[in-house]
C-alpha cells in the first residue's frame, strides 16, 4: 500500500456514520481531509473543485452506498450539484 493510501473497514451505528460524514464535511470545508487509525495517518489537501460520484446498488442481499471523491491535478469547471435534501 502506498504512502497516501488508506483503508479502514468497520461496523458501526447510524449515529457514528453521521458523525463521520460531518467530519468529512468539515474537512472539505477547511480544504484538508485527515484519515487516521492507530499509528497511521493520511492527510489530503482538497481543491475548490472536486468530482463527486454517488452510487447505490444491492448485491447478494446487501445494500451498498458508495461515495467517491476525486480531483485532478488541474481544476475543471463545476457542474450542477446533486440536491442534498436526504433523498437521492
Amino acid at each position: 500500500m502506498s504512502k497516501n493510501n488508506f483503508r479502514h473497514v468497520f461496523v458501526t451505528d447510524r449515529e457514528d456514520v453521521s458523525r463521520y460524514l460531518d467530519a468529512l464535511k468539515e474537512g472539505f470545508g477547511k480544504g484538508v481531509l485527515t484519515f487516521s487509525h492507530q499509528n497511521r495517518e493520511v492527510r489530503l489537501e482538497t481543491p475548490e473543485v472536486v468530482e463527486l460520484t454517488v452510487e447505490t446498488n444491492v448485491r447478494k442481499n446487501k445494500v451498498h452506498v458508495n461515495l467517491s471523491f476525486a480531483w485532478p491535478d488541474e481544476e475543471r469547471p463545476l457542474v450542477a450539484p446533486l440536491p442534498l435534501d436526504g433523498r437521492f
